[in-house]
């Protein structure tokens, strides 16, 4: 494991190829989605969901206490079966099958095949993505990230964000030519994101903005 390294300012850490896949798999994401003790699938799965998938989840309910029971024995997997009673499913269904995969990784994102003394379960699924070849059970996070970056639903996703963050607004039916230009310029480069920038910042949305 590269973080049994000793660790010293300014020197990297070799991470193994085969531990890591993308961006979602890199410390910085996965401990910014964590909680101080404890993975956050929940967290990890609504950002995908809403991120990703172009999808919604709604706001925890009032009347809902929203917390796990704790365990020094139970893995966290174990101790999130309580989400599976009717009132929290219709929820969580969107989101834990989403965050499952990452059990992968700690809270701090080193990679891990064991907790509480039991192999890493690191199943999960992508479901309700309105995009049928995204759909189906997962075996592990790899295999997550993999499917996610093939997919055209996640890729023009990404960009709708991007074009939101630039121009500090969402997108309106006027910017369906800049959104088109920016999704083509994207795939014709190779996933480039210098060339998806100019063709927002040429576009007619940004040029004539107000």
């Amino acid at each position: 494991d590269p973080f049994e390294q000793e660790f010293r300012r300014g020197v990297p850490v070799t991470v193994p190829p085969e531990q890591r896949c993308g961006v979602l798999t890199q410390p910085s994401w996965l401990v910014a989605h964590s909680g101080n003790f404890d993975n956050d699938p929940v967290r990890r799965g609504k950002w995908i969901r809403e991120k990703l998938l172009a999808g919604y989840v709604m706001d925890v309910p009032v009347t809902v206490q929203a917390v796990i029971p704790d365990s020094d024995t139970m893995t966290l997997r174990e101790r999130f079966e309580v989400v599976h009673e009717p009132t929290c499913w219709g929820c969580h269904k969107k989101m834990n099958p989403l965050g499952m995969p990452f059990e992968q990784f700690n809270h701090v994102g080193r990679f891990r095949h064991v907790e509480q003394g039991e192999p890493v379960v690191t199943e999960g699924s992508i479901d309700y993505s309105v995009y049928e070849p995204l759909d189906g059970e997962l075996k592990d996070v790899r295999e997550m990230m993999e499917r996610l970056g093939r997919a055209e639903r996640v890729r023009q996703s990404f960009l709708r964000h991007v074009f939101r963050f630039w121009m500090g607004r969402n997108e309106v039916p006027r910017d369906s030519r800049t959104l088109r230009a920016m999704d083509r310029a994207y795939v014709e480069s190779g996933g480039s994101f210098k060339e998806t920038l100019v063709a927002l910042l040429t576009s007619d949305s940004f040029l004539y903005r107000k």
